[in-house]
C-alpha cells in the first residue's frame, strides 16, 4: 500500500490541511484499520474500489464514491475491498465551513454520499478523477472543484472561529465552554450557535474532540509514561474518566492502545 501526501496551493492551503493519496493493487492483501477521531471535516474521493466499513453487529457496508465525513464522537473500523485508490481531503478545523453553505451540525456523526449532499457535479468530478492515470493529473480536478465550491463567510464570524480554535489549542482543550464564551466576550448560546454551524458540533463538543487529539498528541510525543502521568498531563485527576472518554472515541483503554500502536506518531498519520 502506497500513501503520498500533497500540499494544496494557492489560497486553498489557507483551508486544507493536505491532500492524502492511498493507492493498493489488486494482489494485495486487504488491510482493516480502525478510524478515530479527528478535529477536521473530511472529503474522500474513491477513484478505484471503495473501502468497506465494518459495524460491530458483524455487517459490512460498501462506502460510496465519494464521501463527506463530519465530526464524530467515535470511532469505525474500515477496510480496503481489493485495488483501492482514493484521495482524502483533510480541513482544517476551521475551513471546511468556507466550501459548504449549510451548517455542518448536519453532517455531524455521519459519513454520507457526497452525491446527495452537493448533487450532480460530484459524477463529473468522479467521472474525471477514474480515468485520469496519475495523481499529478487528480489534484488539479480536485482543486477546480474546490474553487468552484468556495464562497467566503462573514469575516467577524471567521475570526470569531480562527480565535476560538487558537484558544482550545493554547488551552490544550482543558478549558470548558463558559470560560472559552468569556475569553470571545460573547454569550454562551451564540458561541454554540457559531460553533454548530461553521465546525460542525457544540462549543462542548469540540473541546473535548480537541482535547483527545492533544491526548494522542502526547501518545505521540510521549511513550513511556504511566496511567497516572498521562491523564495528569491532559487535565484529568480521574483515572476511570480519562479511560472512559479515550475508549469512547477510539475504543480501546489507553493501555490498549499503547500496546497496539506502540510507534505511534501522529504527525505521521496521514488521514
Amino acid at each position: 500500500m502506497n500513501f503520498q501526501i500533497v500540499q494544496p496551493t494557492g489560497f486553498l492551503k489557507n483551508f486544507i490541511k493536505h491532500y492524502c493519496f492511498m493507492e493498493s493493487a489488486s494482489f494485495e492483501e486487504d488491510v482493516m484499520e480502525r478510524v478515530i477521531p479527528t478535529e477536521n471535516i473530511q472529503l474522500m474521493f474513491h477513484y478505484k474500489n471503495p473501502f468497506v466499513v465494518h459495524h460491530s453487529d458483524s455487517s459490512i457496508l460498501k462506502q460510496p464514491q465519494s464521501i463527506i465525513s463530519g465530526l464524530s464522537d467515535t470511532f469505525s473500523d474500515v477496510s480496503t475491498n481489493g485495488e483501492a485508490g482514493v484521495v482524502f481531503i483533510s480541513f482544517y478545523p476551521t475551513g471546511a465551513c468556507h466550501f459548504f453553505n449549510f451548517p455542518l451540525s448536519e453532517v455531524a456523526n455521519q459519513s454520507l454520499d457526497l452525491s446527495d449532499v452537493l448533487g450532480s457535479e460530484i459524477r463529473q468530478v468522479e467521472e474525471i478523477l477514474y480515468f485520469t492515470d496519475s495523481i499529478h493529473e487528480k489534484i488539479p480536478v480536485i482543486e477546480n472543484f474546490l474553487i468552484r465550491r468556495y464562497f467566503p463567510i462573514p469575516s467577524y464570524d471567521n475570526l470569531l472561529i480562527q480565535k476560538g480554535i487558537e484558544i482550545i489549542k493554547d488551552y490544550k482543550g482543558q478549558i470548558n465552554a463558559s470560560s472559552l464564551s468569556n475569553c470571545l466576550s460573547i454569550t454562551s448560546k451564540t458561541l454554540e450557535r457559531k460553533f454548530s454551524q461553521y465546525l460542525g458540533k457544540t462549543t462542548k463538543q469540540v473541546i473535548k474532540l480537541m482535547r483527545f487529539q492533544e491526548v494522542l498528541n502526547d501518545f505521540s510525543k510521549n511513550k513511556d509514561l504511566i496511567l497516572t502521568e498521562r491523564a495528569y498531563n491532559n487535565g484529568y485527576f480521574d483515572q476511570s474518566h480519562f479511560i472512559h472518554d479515550f475508549k469512547t472515541y477510539s475504543g480501546y483503554t489507553p493501555k490498549e492502545f499503547a500496546a497496539k500502536y506502540p510507534d505511534f506518531n501522529i504527525t505521521a498519520e496521514c488521514c
